[in-house]
């Protein structure tokens, strides 16, 4: 019976429901590689910079340039040690702080915006493949309305059948929509959690280069 439904419902329905429904498989399949690839992104990510926090928690006495060769090169802070560790600086420390400061918020949120990269995808889905399955079911329902309209005694079965057959682009559209959205709040969830260690790891690099530079008190309160 199962198979009879889905085989009726592509024999019975319009381009209209046929491109509905091929779009929906797409967005699915859409938005389950986006899932799996920023879940294994966001992990190593994670895991790289609990490293990186591992390594300044060890030793607060280490200079900004042994700290360069022992960093995960991976790591999303990295590259801000690896620049700032060695560039000419001013002697003023406290203008050297301000500008550390600045250049780690502006170093933080490039690379969060980076991080944000397909979950914009993930958040179409979840808000659109419900009401595109619903417009299919709409479409559905219409064409299957208009073509028992000639029929002089209409039965609960052959209204039945068309009906259900159309709330088969309503079941696909929520298939697609759920994971996404649910996903989604995850991966939000999880990209707070990798900004929010990102940016305690910046100001303790602040705080190493500010010391490897010679200030008797390098740590940025």
């Amino acid at each position: 019976m199962e198979g009879s439904l889905w085989t009726n419902w592509w024999s019975d329905s319009d381009l209209v429901i046929r491109a509905v429904f091929i779009t929906l498989i797409s967005l699915s399949v859409g938005g389950w590689s986006v899932i799996v690839y920023k879940i294994s992104h966001y992990r190593s990510v994670l895991k790289r910079e609990k490293q990186v926090r591992q390594l300044l928690m060890r030793d607060e006495g280490m200079c900004a340039s042994t700290l360069v060769e022992l960093l995960p090169l991976q790591s999303i802070s990295y590259p801000f040690l690896a620049r700032y560790a060695t560039q000419q600086h001013s002697e003023d420390r406290g203008q050297r702080k301000i500008e550390l400061e600045t250049r780690a918020a502006q170093f933080l949120d490039e690379r969060r915006v980076d991080l944000e990269n397909g979950l914009i995808v993930l958040a179409i889905i979840g808000n659109s493949a419900p009401f595109i399955g619903l417009l299919g079911t709409v479409w559905g329902i219409m064409h299957a309305l208009q073509s028992l309209g000639g029929s002089a005694m209409l039965s609960m079965d052959m209204v039945a059948g068309p009906v259900s057959e159309a709330l088969v682009a309503t079941a696909v559209g929520l298939f697609a929509a759920i994971p996404a959205a649910a996903a989604y709040n995850l991966l939000v969830r999880w990209l707070r959690r990798i900004s929010s260690m990102t940016a305690g790891n910046l100001r303790e690099m602040c705080d190493v280069i500010l010391f490897s530079e010679g200030g008797s008190n390098g740590r940025i309160s």
